[in-house]
């Protein structure tokens, strides 16, 4: 029986490895931006003797902290698409 050919997986670059981590910052930011939303539709549809509430409070405080773990995400992604990697030679 001959033995198997087997690929030998060449490893991916700098650069890929750093555009397969960006897409993962991007899943996050939409995961982040997602939750963000869920929040704020609950907040809407809260009872008008709910609004003035502590809840409505407690909302609103998570909502700004998703937001800005959002807008650090964006420009974590904007930097990290900014770098460029020397050549070898």
């Amino acid at each position: 029986m001959p033995n198997p050919i087997l690929k030998v997986k060449k490893p991916l670059s700098r650069a890929d490895r750093l555009a397969e981590v960006t897409v993962s910052m991007e899943d996050c930011k939409t995961s982040v931006e997602v939750l963000k939303e869920e929040l704020e539709s609950w907040k809407q549809n809260m009872p008008e003797n709910l609004q003035e509430g502590s809840k409505t409070a407690e909302l609103e405080e998570a909502i700004d902290a998703l937001e800005a773990v959002a807008d650090s995400l964006g420009e974590a992604i904007d930097n990290a698409e900014s770098v460029s990697f020397p050549g070898m030679y």
